[in-house]
């Protein structure tokens, strides 16, 4: 698979509705504004590490329909490799994504992606220097897992993180997730018995960074949130260009939130995506 790194998951199309307030049971809001846009975690980090340099192909699934080819389009003009992209009957996935206040609740149909086991079977990861896995199915990350060869691996659970124990996690070298996600997993402690590095994104308390031989943490960066779809997306794209770039924990960590608060200046899952010199004029103007 060309490129260094292959993002392994979810491809959608986003429909968000900006609210001033959530519809209640059997009733009606109206918006103050909409969006169609794309998404998907891995086709965000993809889009967000391409942004930042780092050559990438995305692993996925996508349907032989509108939304499926507007989706491969958006990928290729960000310069992401779509070869290890499946198509399929399904329908592409969608998600509604309800933002109120800049926090987003989002209803999720996974369409097309619940062939992303056989998408992951099927990709050829040689050459790959590392493989992001973005909340997949237990059985889409073990044949990864399976057909990683010397590539690193940075894995994501995101809502799935309950299917997942410690054990599960052997050959893990960066673990990101936030902490309602590190609890179901079992915490640190017991995750880092098995991963190289457990990687807690907190929100607006900033992110940590956890191996058997240091701990490092970094505070959030002042940002008005606008649309924090695809925040944690972008904390992903910034800490693992860093990392591959060969930064130290605390720059990585810095790397991470600096990406996600830019990002979340803006509304979609990818327009706020910086580019790298976009994200190293930031961090320099926030020390």
């Amino acid at each position: 698979m060309g490129g260094k790194v292959a993002s392994v998951g979810n491809i959608n199309v986003d429909l968000a509705f900006y609210m001033s307030e959530f519809p209640g049971r059997d009733s009606e809001s109206l918006a103050e504004g909409f969006m169609l846009s794309h998404g998907g975690s891995a086709a965000n980090f993809a889009v967000g590490i391409a942004r930042l340099g780092m050559p990438c192909s995305v692993v996925g699934c996508v349907g032989r329909d509108l939304f499926g080819r507007d989706a491969l389009e958006a990928l290729r003009d960000e310069g992401v490799g779509t070869e290890g992209v499946l198509e399929c009957d399904l329908g592409t996935g969608t998600v509604c994504v309800l933002v109120e206040g800049g926090m987003r609740t989002m209803v999720a149909w996974r369409g097309a992606n619940e062939m992303i086991a056989e998408a992951a079977k099927r990709a050829d990861f040689s050459g790959c220097r590392l493989i992001h896995i973005a909340n997949v199915p237990k059985k889409a990350f073990q044949e990864v897992m399976k057909r990683k060869g010397g590539a690193m691996v940075s894995f994501d659970p995101g809502g799935g993180a309950r299917q997942f124990s410690p054990n599960d996690l052997a050959g893990v070298d960066f673990l990101l997730l936030n902490e309602e996600e590190l609890g179901l997993i079992g915490g640190a402690q017991a995750a880092l018995g098995a991963v190289g590095a457990a990687v807690v994104k907190r929100g607006a308390r900033g992110a940590s960074y956890y191996s058997r031989e240091r701990e490092a943490h970094c505070p959030a960066f002042a940002a008005k949130a606008v649309d924090t779809t695809g925040a944690g997306d972008a904390f992903d794209a910034g800490f693992i260009a860093a990392a591959l770039g060969g930064r130290g924990a605390e720059e990585a960590l810095s790397w991470g939130c600096g990406a996600a608060a830019l990002k979340i200046q803006k509304r979609g899952a990818r327009e706020g995506l910086p580019t790298a010199k976009e994200l190293t004029d930031f961090l320099d103007e926030s020390r």
